[in-house]
C-alpha cells in the first residue's frame, strides 16, 4: 500500500517552524508510538558526545514511566553514554522518523539482563517528509479534497464553482496528488486554494491551504484522460498536522 523505503537513523535538524509542525505532545500518543517501536523490534541510534557519536541498539520494551533498549557491545561507549548530560534517540515507526532528547539514562533489569532505561519524553518529534515516501490513498473509500472557488473548466475561465470535490491519489504532510477528469476542473500550477477540506475516515476534517505544484495528463487504458495534479501543503497548523499524522498511521497499521 505504502512505498517502503528505510528511514536514515540520522539526528534532524529541523527550523523552529518545522519543530512545531512535527512535534507530538500527547502522553498517550507518545507511548502508542513508542509501543509500536517496541512491538516491532524496530532498530535505534542513541547520540551521545553532543552527537558526535551514537551506537546502534534495540527497543525492548516500554512501561509507564520509560523504555527499555539493548545495552551496545561497547563497555567503553555504553560508560560515556551512562555519563552522557544529552542523548539523542533516533528510530522509525511506520516508515516515519522518530526523534527525541533525553537527559538522565541509567542501566537497570530486563528479562534477567541488564538494559539501558530511558524515561519517556514529555514530547518527541514525529518527522515525516514527502521524500520518504507517497501513502496512497485507498480505493474502496476513496479520499476527497473539497476546493472552493475553482474554475470549473479550461474553456471557460470564468466559470467558478463554489466548491468542487476532487479525488486524492495519494497523501502525505507534505502534500496531495489529486486527479480529475480532462472536462471536470482545472488545476494549475502556482495556483493557490485556501480553506481546502479533506474528511479524513474515523479522524476528522483536515483544513488546509494548498499550492498546485505541477500537472500533467496520463490516459487510462480505456481511452480517458486524466490530468494529475501535485500540491503541497502551505504553513499547515500544529493541530492538522497531528490529524493527518494519524489517519496515515491508522492506515498503515491496517496495510
Amino acid at each position: 500500500m505504502n512505498r517502503k523505503k528505510d528511514i536514515p537513523l540520522k539526528i534532524e535538524l529541523l527550523s523552529d517552524g518545522e519543530d512545531s509542525q512535527f512535534r507530538v505532545h500527547s502522553a498517550k500518543e507518545i507511548q502508542l508510538i513508542l509501543r509500536g517501536i517496541a512491538q516491532k523490534g524496530a532498530r535505534a541510534a542513541l547520540y551521545f558526545d553532543q552527537g558526535n557519536d551514537f551506537i546502534l541498539t534495540t527497543v525492548l520494551d516500554l512501561d509507564q514511566q520509560g523504555i527499555w533498549l539493548d545495552i551496545g557491545p561497547n563497555a567503553s561507549d555504553n560508560q560515556r553514554i551512562l555519563h552522557s548530560n544529552k542523548i539523542v534517540f533516533v528510530s522509525s515507526h511506520h516508515q516515519v522518523k522518530v526523534q527525541f532528547v533525553a537527559y538522565r539514562i541509567a542501566i537497570r533489569p530486563f528479562e534477567n539482563q541488564h538494559a539501558f532505561y530511558l524515561q519517556l519524553p514529555d514530547s518527541l518529534l514525529r518527522i515525516q517528509r514527502r521524500e520518504y515516501f507517497r501513502l496512497l490513498a485507498p480505493v474502496s473509500e476513496p479520499l476527497k479534497c473539497v476546493i472552493l472557488d475553482i474554475t470549473r473548466t479550461a474553456s471557460d475561465p470564468a466559470a467558478f464553482a463554489p466548491k468542487t470535490e476532487v479525488t486524492i491519489m495519494d497523501i502525505s504532510v507534505g502534500g496531495v496528488a489529486l486527479v480529475c477528469a480532462e472536462h471536470e476542473v482545472e488545476l494549475q500550477p502556482g495556483r493557490i486554494y485556501t480553506n481546502c477540506q479533506i474528511t479524513l475516515p474515523n479522524v476528522g476534517i483536515l483544513t488546509a491551504t494548498i499550492r498546485v505544484k505541477n500537472t500533467f495528463e496520463v490516459t487510462t487504458r480505456d481511452g480517458v484522460v486524466r490530468r494529475r495534479a501535485g500540491c503541497e501543503f502551505m504553513q499547515m497548523d500544529g493541530n492538522m498536522t497531528i490529524l493527518l499524522q494519524r489517519y496515515i498511521t491508522h492506515l498503515q497499521s491496517t496495510a
